[in-house]
């Protein structure tokens, strides 16, 4: 039997898909990439705005043919949209047969292979099954791998933060943490498997504890396992950079130069109002100390344009907020309201075109610092980890610096996947990088 996994959505739902995806496999199942093979259609869906649900929905409808073409094909719903729509789902699309939550995937085996519910035409049998589990953190399983080389392990799920614009604590519910002894032996296999570099996950990642240990002390016990070069996290929250946080991303050299760090806003009374738990001030000396200690600091954000209540004085805050950190990349989302979030009860003052003419100037900066950002890194020698040849080009390769940014390079001999080199960075073409190996 195959099955086809389609993922939407953040890192946290990639690696969900691949948790599913060794259940499917330890049940004897091979994945396809090709639907129309697949004796399962599993959609891993998002909820964080209204167009991620929209696109997930509009796909599994295409996916009507290959019921009728087999009916005994069974077409599953995960993630965070079955959470918030539930059976409603159901009724939206009656072709799906399950709609499973965050918190009951270890259900999935059973499910669909020690009770086979086949649905029949006039018999039409599913389950739902959405309820949160504070106790399940998936103890003792691995993910399939990413890749053979670079891989995600989640250390945390849920959130507590509550956000005003925010759905996420509804559909992931509250903050819980994995056994450190858990986190380090998903980790050790992986690396034992010649994986190098791990990102760890979480909605908010640095709140991480579990007995002792702290954010801070995990990554030091993850540097210590044999193999592991490369460290990456996401997504931290300003609130949880302490000071030994900090002591450790700048002395760890395993940890790398680079961090995901959401700002949503430029403006104090606009943050206070998202209900983010942070200041200006407090994210700028998050900022001061790690681009202080190196100004090559890689920094990613969120921005969100024309929040519920943002004044123009509001949006230039943020424009000065941006000038100032200068951002290597940014996400940037003009903000539109999720029903049952507290900001989606208020009225709005801007009309779309107000919102959209925010979001072209703020796009326009961040393209002028992002530009800037990468003329920086011209005539460094930058230790690349390999990714894979380039999709325009496949005599030239791709891979990327311990600052996460993207290079394309012209290998000097064999060269494989997850392989580590130096780079002359020489070029920039676009946005992208480019360098020349240096011999070693």
């Amino acid at each position: 039997m195959q099955y086809h996994i389609a993922t939407y959505g953040c890192q946290m739902n990639e690696y969900d898909s691949l948790l599913i995806a060794k259940m499917m496999e330890s049940q004897g199942c091979t994945a396809t990439d090709d639907p129309a093979q697949a004796d399962f259609l599993i959609f891993n869906t998002c909820s964080v705005r209204e167009k991620a649900e929209e696109t997930a929905i509009a796909r599994i409808s295409k996916m009507k043919c290959y019921k009728e073409a087999n009916p005994n094909v069974r077409i599953v719903v995960v993630g965070c949209m079955a959470k918030n729509l539930g059976e409603s789902l159901m009724k939206k699309r009656r072709i799906i047969d399950f709609v499973i939550g965050p918190d009951q995937y270890n259900k999935i085996p059973e499910i669909l292979f020690s009770r086979p519910v086949i649905p029949t035409k006039g018999n039409r049998k599913y389950r739902v099954l959405t309820d949160f589990d504070s106790e399940e953190n998936y103890l003792g399983q691995s993910a399939k791998l990413l890749s053979p080389f670079s891989t995600h392990v989640t250390i945390q799920r849920g959130c507590n933060k509550h956000c005003s614009y925010c759905i996420v604590p509804y559909v992931r519910g509250p903050e819980k943490y994995r056994e450190t002894a858990d986190v380090l032996r998903e980790i050790k296999e992986a690396a034992d498997k010649g994986v190098s570099e791990i990102t760890l996950l979480g909605q908010t990642v640095n709140a991480y504890k579990s007995g002792n240990d702290t954010f801070a002390t995990l990554l030091n016990k993850v540097s210590e396992i044999s193999g592991i070069q490369r460290i990456r996290f996401v997504s931290p929250h300003p609130k949880y950079y302490t000071p030994d946080l900090i002591e450790v991303l700048l002395g760890n050299a395993k940890v790398a130069t680079s961090a995901h760090i959401p700002l949503q806003s430029g403006s104090d009374a606009m943050l206070k109002k998202m209900r983010r738990q942070h200041t200006v001030d407090e994210f700028l000396r998050i900022v001061e100390k790690l681009r202080g200690a190196n100004p090559l600091y890689g920094l990613s954000t969120d921005i969100i344009s024309g929040f519920v209540g943002e004044t123009e004085a509001d949006f230039e805050k943020t424009l000065e907020m941006v000038r100032e950190i200068q951002f290597d990349s940014a996400f940037m989302f003009i903000y539109s309201p999720r029903e049952g979030t507290e900001s989606a009860k208020e009225q709005e003052i801007l009309s779309a075109e107000q919102k959209w003419e925010r979001q072209a100037r703020l796009v326009e900066l961040q393209n002028e610092i992002t530009l800037q950002r990468n003329q920086l890194m011209l005539g460094r020698n930058e230790e690349i980890l390999v990714e894979r040849p380039s999709s325009k080009n496949p005599e030239e390769w791709v891979g990327k610096t311990n600052n996460f940014k993207k290079v394309v390079f012209k290998p000097v001999g064999e060269i494989h996947p997850g392989d580590y080199l130096v780079c002359n960075i020489d070029d920039i073409r676009g946005w992208t990088l480019r360098g020349t190996p240096i011999a070693q």
